[in-house]
């Protein structure tokens, strides 16, 4: 085995993750709030940002909330290449004979064209195999299914990626970013609502 991976598997300890994890209170969560740097950073020090797809979804569709917004222009905004496949993914998802369907493409392709290169990172193999347990050790403790696993599994990509690259993961999906930063509690996540 080498050694990359017995440090990941030393880090994250799935033999000791025996309960089912449960979700943290509201209260215990960090949220982005309006004018403010998140709770913990130091003062006027606004966090990395790797934006998680919801973050695109909820500006596409217009409800991308206006406590938040300050946030995506205060920090820098990096972007990962997972967000991106999910995105395209509804080039072929999305019903070719919906008259909106095509505007609603263009948008989309318009938005992932304005992400910089030098500010989107793609996993590499560590951040593979770190994914992957993650989303064993979730699979196991929460009893997923197959389109569970394949879900939780590109969301462990982001978060993965964000622990390397010293990011903070920026998204509205509680349920998933807060079980697996209960897995590794290294990784900072900052959560919005709509």
């Amino acid at each position: 085995m080498s050694s990359e991976l017995q440090s990941i598997l030393r880090r994250l300890k799935p033999e000791k993750r025996l309960k089912r994890l449960r979700p943290r209170d509201i209260a215990e969560l960090p949220f982005a709030r309006s004018g403010l740097p998140p709770a913990g950073t130091a003062a006027q020090r606004w966090p990395r940002l790797l934006y998680d797809t919801t973050v695109y979804v909820d500006i596409l569709q217009g409800r991308f909330p206006d406590e938040a917004d300050l946030m995506l222009h205060a920090s820098d905004a990096w972007h990962s290449t997972v967000t991106e496949a999910e995105l395209v993914a509804l080039c072929g998802l999305l019903n070719p004979g919906h008259p909106e369907t095509r505007k609603t493409i263009d948008r989309m392709m318009a938005v992932i064209e304005k992400r910089p290169a030098h500010r989107t990172i793609a996993p590499d193999r560590e951040v593979w195999r770190e994914a992957g347990i993650l989303t064993g050790i979730l699979a196991r403790l929460q009893n997923y299914g197959h389109a569970d696993r394949r879900r939780v599994l590109n969301d462990a990509l982001l978060f993965s990626s964000a622990r390397k690259h010293a990011l903070t993961v920026f998204t509205r999906n509680i349920g998933d970013f807060d079980l697996l930063q209960q897995l590794d509690k290294s990784v900072r996540v900052l959560f919005y609502r709509v």
